[in-house]
């Protein structure tokens, strides 16, 4: 069955263990599994059942507890850490349940429900309680979704709702109304400047599945926490291609999330965010290694990251066995939420995108197609998000995030079409500063495309889908990159970045090459020889000269600088179009020497990110300076020859 197939049966079977839960209990089931719970271990009262939802204390007078062998001379109290007990009014007590009266003027918080019976004392289990605004949003005619936007007792005006293709703005009451047809089935909030949302471990709850018919006028609340994130560090990482394959998830925990948390920790007090464009799992994988979207969420919530985690959905989060991108969505929708939605972090406002759009000819249930896709953002998404940009002074920076590129080399287009590319810049005409993050080709790419509009093309965190790190030779992407992420450190509406490799400083931003040990390399090493013996066309570097230089800088745009010394004099610097030799070596070489032949779409990739230098002599010690255009200044002395070899990346 797909995905689509099986949560429909999943949604069935949790309605009736749902009944099963409220009906056992008072039928005097006599499975009795208090003896592991602290709260039930004096059985005094077995079998209960205490709800695991937060109850907003606005909208509910009155709770309901379950359990077998409550007493009428029983009392109940609140007790919170620090504070006197609440004794509890109680309405109701019966051996089956009790109820009891929500006092008014709790505070925000979780509560242990105590009972106390003739001296004897039993923790019934902790109940959440929140205090909010005024929750009981009026019904409008034709409306189909509403709710309230809130901070505690504080209604938040002005707050932007949408379900996708309907936008909304919340009154002086913090109240929403939608006339959703449901279509996406989910309404989320954009969350405001001056808020974050609440959280269930990494992920933010900013938005809501839909549950009622089409017809059906439901409630759906957000409540936020206040905040003063104007200067913020943003993680932008991207194609993590999690599949339980290739020891990629303990090259995930043991790399990734190390370096990351060492990242989010050296920040200090400094608020910090992550952004994940796409590509978390692999489809290839969802049945035949069981690990899908339910699987990562419980990975990520595992690492215990420091960081709320926006998610967007690249090609691979999708289900194989659904010939229909909507269909293959659901699971996306159902773990993650919105496949594009916006939100707002001090005086930035970001938008995420979803440019993929799932083909997968030949699939059907049971069976995958072959995962096809174009890259392209809908039509339904272009309407939503001129409606979002509607509500944005234009000189807000925007930052965008989408999985696949905008651009190829040189400002080319990568989308679909070139009308796919014209339809989504078109959007953004008039604002003065914009951001595309985007991923999927597993290498770095900046792109200034005009003043006011730039690229950032992210490599990837898994490098080459974790085979080099498999391998043995560190994390290296396809075109020379360190496996890493992009770092965002953002000052009101100052924005600059960088790119953090794993393993390595912040300060290390290029690597350089003595092509004449590369050559030697590549005429010397077996595996080496074997490879060209298999593919001649590979030799990348026969036409390289003697005494030549190689800089791959890996994050480099338009408005860096590179200077090269030799001790006397500035060499002239020539960027070039070629492939990085570290990852031949770290990637195509070994797969070769495995399995006879490597994967087309994993192999080396030429990058306009490598310079060239013509050094005096073999022996010759270079300077080697990098700017950014940030001005931060990267250095290396480079004493040759300089040793080439897998491990110039495998620091971890």
């Amino acid at each position: 069955k797909t995905y689509y197939d099986m949560k429909l049966d999943r949604t069935y079977l949790f309605q009736l263990l749902i009944l099963l839960v409220l009906v056992l209990p008072v039928f005097g089931c006599q499975n009795d599994n208090s003896d592991g719970d602290p709260f039930q271990r004096n059985k005094l009262i077995n079998d209960i059942y205490i709800p695991e939802t937060a109850f907003y204390i606005s909208s509910i007078e009155e709770l309901t507890i379950q359990g077998k062998g409550f007493l009428e001379i029983d009392h109940f109290y609140l007790r919170r850490i620090g504070c006197d007990d609440i004794l509890l009014a109680m309405k109701v007590i019966t051996p089956a349940f009790i109820t009891f009266t929500v006092p008014r003027d709790l505070e925000t918080g979780e509560y242990t429900l105590v009972l106390v019976r003739d001296g004897l004392e039993q923790q019934l289990g902790v109940l959440k309680f929140r205090q909010s605004i005024d929750l009981n949003v009026p019904t409008k005619p034709g409306m189909t979704i509403r709710g309230a936007v809130f901070c505690g007792n504080t209604a938040i005006q002005g707050a932007v709702v949408s379900d996708g293709v309907e936008v909304t703005t919340t009154d002086e009451n913090g109240y929403y109304w939608l006339p959703s047809e449901k279509y996406h089935g989910y309404v989320f909030v954009s969350v405001p400047s001056g808020y974050r949302p609440l959280t269930e471990g990494s992920f933010p709850q900013f938005w809501q599945p839909l549950t009622g018919t089409l017809l059906e006028n439901e409630q759906h609340n957000f409540e936020l926490e206040k905040t003063e994130d104007e200067n913020y560090t943003l993680f932008v990482t991207t194609d993590l291609h999690l599949a339980n394959r290739t020891n990629d998830l303990k090259q995930f925990n043991a790399d990734y999330v190390t370096d990351l948390i060492g990242s989010m920790e050296a920040c200090g007090s400094r608020p910090v965010y992550t952004i994940v464009l796409g590509d978390m799992t692999w489809d290839q994988f969802w049945y035949t290694n069981k690990f899908n979207m339910e699987n990562y969420v419980k990975t990520v919530n595992d690492a215990e990251i420091p960081s709320l985690f926006y998610h967007l959905p690249g090609n691979h989060d999708n289900d194989p066995y659904c010939p229909d991108d909507f269909k293959a969505e659901a699971a996306y929708k159902e773990w993650l939420g919105p496949t594009y939605y916006s939100f707002n972090i001090g005086k930035i406002h970001y938008i995420a995108l979803d440019n993929n759009v799932y083909i997968n000819a030949g699939a059907s249930e049971g069976k995958m197609g072959d995962r096809s896709f174009q890259n392209y953002v809908t039509q339904t998404q272009l309407e939503w998000l001129r409606k979002d940009l509607a509500l944005i002074n234009r000189d807000t920076p925007i930052l965008i995030g989408l999985h696949c590129p905008i651009f190829w080399f040189y400002g080319t287009n990568a989308m679909y079409s070139d009308a796919d590319q014209k339809n989504l810049l078109e959007c953004f005409e008039g604002f003065s500063n914009v951001h595309f993050l985007t991923g999927h080709t597993h290498f770095n790419l900046g792109t200034v495309y005009s003043p006011s509009l730039m690229e950032h093309n992210t490599a990837a965190v898994c490098s080459t889908w974790w085979w080099t790190g498999k391998y043995g030779n560190g994390h290296v992407c396809r075109d020379g990159s360190p496996g890493g992420y992009s770092v965002f450190e953002v000052n009101g509406t100052d924005i600059e970045w960088y790119y953090k490799g794993l393993g390595m400083s912040r300060d290390e931003q290029f690597l350089s090459y003595d092509m004449n040990q590369v050559k030697k390399y590549f005429s010397t090493n077996q595996m080496a020889i074997r490879f060209l013996n298999v593919y001649p066309d590979r030799d990348d570097y026969r036409d390289v000269g003697n005494n030549v230089v190689y800089i791959n800088v890996w994050n480099w745009d338009s408005e860096w600088e590179i200077k090269v010394n030799d001790g006397t004099r500035d060499l002239p610097v020539k960027q070039i179009f070629q492939r990085d030799p570290l990852h031949t070596i770290s990637y195509d070489v070994p797969r070769v020497s495995e399995a006879g032949e490597y994967t087309q779409s994993f192999a080396s990739i030429a990058t306009t990110h490598i310079f060239e230098v013509q050094a005096p002599e073999a022996n010759t010690t270079l300077t080697i300076t990098v700017t950014d255009r940030f001005g931060n200044v990267y250095k290396e002395v480079m004493s040759r020859p300089k040793v080439f070899s897998t491990n110039m990346y495998n620091k971890l």
